[in-house]
């Protein structure tokens, strides 16, 4: 890279923009990450005495997860895309639950081998 080329970036407005988002996307991080830790903490509370996860909360937490990984990838340069609140929050796939009789089966397959 010539110096000339050095010099045009930083007078670049678009880069200065981007510092500027780069900022307040690590903010917004630090505060998911700050809600994770509680997701974290209530889920395991409300396991040990319901002996059942929030499955809210499974989906919550997944989509959090999911939007740190966005903002992750903004912040090292791998997306030019803006996170939620400038782009859409990411949605959690959703995840079947086994059901008992499909549990049983996999039981069955497993033991007849």
């Amino acid at each position: 890279m010539s110096e000339e080329e050095t010099v045009k970036s930083y007078k670049d407005r678009n880069v200065w923009m981007r510092g500027l988002y780069m900022v307040i996307f690590m903010v917004f991080w630090w505060v998911a990450e700050l809600i994770t830790v509680f997701v974290v903490l209530v889920q395991f509370l409300t396991v040990l005495f319901t002996a059942k996860t929030n499955d809210r909360l499974v989906r919550f937490g997944k989509s959090l997860s999911l939007y740190q990984y966005e903002v992750l990838l903004f912040l090292t340069y791998n997306s030019e895309e803006h996170p939620y609140p400038m782009g859409e929050w990411p949605q959690a796939p959703e995840v079947e639950k086994a059901t008992e009789e499909d549990e049983s089966v996999q039981t069955t397959n497993v033991s007849e081998k």
